[in-house]
């Protein structure tokens, strides 16, 4: 396990990564592994994950990254997110890895795939971050 991955996973206590039961597996500042365990209230009314999820799981794990990508005081919001769903699962464990595509001083691009437990590709995903570097207060 990477030096990372208890310090993200604590981080994502009491967020909407905890509420779906999303765990960081594997993170460093270039490569992320996430899991989910498809449950009853993931699914959508036909039973399959609620793409919602599948884009909170993928979300997530780029955000990850970019937090390990920042300099102290950034912050940064995702202001691009497009994702091709491939295929659907009703059940079982799902994995998706996101990998750094650009880290720039003003965006990170992440591409982000996940896989059900046969390993085959359900979602690809490619987000933007946007930097948000601290402003100073205006004075007058």
């Amino acid at each position: 396990m990477s030096q990372y991955v208890e310090a993200i996973n604590e981080r994502f206590k009491g967020s909407m990564s905890d509420m779906i039961g999303m765990r960081i597996t594997y993170a460093d500042p270039k490569r992320l592994v996430g899991e989910l365990e498809v449950r009853p209230d993931l699914r959508q009314i036909y039973g399959y994950i609620h793409g919602g999820a599948l884009m909170t799981m993928m979300d997530s794990l780029a955000g990850a990254g970019s937090a390990l990508n920042i300099q102290p005081g950034d912050s940064f919001i995702t202001v691009e997110f497009k994702v091709n769903f491939l295929r659907s699962v009703r059940s079982g464990r799902v994995r998706a890895e996101a990998n750094a595509v650009h880290i720039g001083r003003r965006t990170h691009v992440w591409q982000v795939s996940a896989y059900d437990e046969q390993d085959r590709q359900m979602a690809l995903a490619t987000l933007t971050q946007l930097v948000i570097e601290p402003r100073p207060e205006a004075t007058m």
